[in-house]
């Protein structure tokens, strides 16, 4: 296999993937040169979700035959897929992860096979592929890899799909700046031979939306002409020394989000915050929250949250470059107790001291680590047969917006426990 190369390119000054956010804020360039780049562990969970639809779609598996398995991303033989755990960047492959991926793989499958001419399979497609943007002649505008790309030169159509894993932003594909430079360069992948349709997919199994896992816009193919010429305006614009900060939902995922004035002021706009004249910070107090004040708020805690974790772990990287914030200094995490050789603690447990009840129950597979191994290969098949043994059972509630598709719950109180 393969592994994905998101790094090599992945901090190109004018990333395709970070596109929304200097196409709103040109300044968060200026802002974010010389600023550290850390993956988090958010990122690595969605790069392994790749890296198990690359795998699966290249050797023709469904997800659920590595159920229970690891994605490896800092595996140094290459196996990025095993049954054992390696390293600190190891995924599980569990129930989630398979069904999400399992989306994903179903309609570009789907996609692939479409035919063309009267023959099955006919489509041309590439997965995973760098697209070039170089030709716009602007620096740092380098291109960047699609998840999915299919061209029918009979129709001279042309559809890119673009895998999301993460779960706290829901991403459309109207208008997806990202999306929309993968197809400038998708185009020229496939030798200029025309365009007459243009389809952009977001497949997002994790997070809710009213449009479905699935969403499809038909983009006009002459507005991917204006995006053009729009495109190399405003990334020129980025290299403006003057160029203006604006914060917004593109703030969430760039880099100078802990250090930037603005997205700063309009946190704290957005939580209410008020001032002492010595600088004391003062938050409303939320039991005394109007509805309509509450329901502001709610629909911003994502971005007040996100600012506040990007200065927690700012603020925990320059100390450990030795920059410690006045007031703070770095401590030990606090000991957990583990044992040194488990083979040597197994004989001395036994033997010493005599405890034969060393080991932790057995815990029986998910059904979709046992999928795979029922008989037969229709997958549908093997589901329905064991759907008589298997439930989906919610672990409570959680607040969502009025268009979410998911049906109201009934309000129910007791899950909070007594509330004083």
């Amino acid at each position: 296999m393969t592994a994905i190369d998101h790094g090599a390119r992945a901090h190109a000054r004018l990333a395709p993937s970070a596109s929304w956010r200097w196409w709103n804020c040109p300044g968060s360039i200026r802002m974010s040169a010389g600023i550290a780049r850390t993956s988090s562990v958010y990122a690595d969970e969605g790069t392994a979700a790749h890296e198990l639809a690359q795998y699966c779609f290249e050797k023709g598996f469904d997800a659920d035959r590595f159920a229970g398995e690891f994605v490896n991303l800092d595996a140094a033989d290459g196996r990025r897929i095993d049954k054992s755990e390696i390293g600190d960047r190891s995924f599980p492959i569990d129930d989630e992860t398979v069904e999400g991926v399992q989306v994903y793989l179903d309609l570009v499958r789907e996609i692939a096979a479409r035919p063309r001419n009267g023959f099955a399979g006919g489509i041309e497609y590439d997965c995973e592929q760098f697209v070039d943007l170089t030709y716009l002649g602007v620096a740092g505008l380098d291109g960047g890899t699609a998840d999915f790309a299919a061209y029918d030169p009979n129709e001279k159509s042309l559809e890119l799909v673009d895998f999301k894993y993460g779960r706290g932003v829901p991403v459309d594909p109207q208008r997806n700046t990202q999306l929309l430079c993968y197809a400038l360069g998708a185009i020229r992948r496939y030798s200029n031979r025309g365009l007459a349709k243009l389809r952009l997919t977001v497949v997002q199994p994790r997070c809710p939306h009213p449009g479905g896992p699935v969403r499809t816009w038909e983009a006009d193919v002459l507005d991917l002409l204006d995006f053009e010429a729009e495109l190399k305006t405003r990334a020129l614009a980025t290299f403006d020394p003057e160029a203006p900060l604006k914060a917004g939902e593109w703030c969430k995922f760039c880099p100078a989000g802990a250090v930037c004035p603005e997205r700063r002021n309009h946190a704290l706009a957005l939580a209410q915050a008020e001032f002492s004249a010595v600088g004391d910070m003062t938050l409303p107090v939320v039991a005394e929250l109007s509805g309509e004040r509450l329901s502001a708020l709610l629909g911003h805690v994502g971005e007040i949250e996100d600012f506040c974790r990007r200065v927690k772990d700012h603020a925990h990287l320059e100390a450990a470059h030795g920059r410690t914030p006045p007031g703070w200094k770095l401590v030990a995490k606090r000991a957990t107790r583990k044992w040194t050789d488990e083979s040597t603690v197994e004989w001395a447990l036994a033997e010493a001291f005599g405890i034969e009840d060393i080991y932790q129950p057995r815990k029986l597979k998910s059904p979709a680590q046992i999928e795979p191994m029922m008989p037969g290969k229709n997958k549908a098949a093997r589901a329905a047969a064991l759907a008589d043994y298997v439930s989906k059972e919610s672990s409570g509630t959680v607040l969502a917006l009025e268009s979410d598709p998911r049906p109201a719950a009934q309000a129910d109180a007791s899950e909070f426990g007594e509330v004083a």
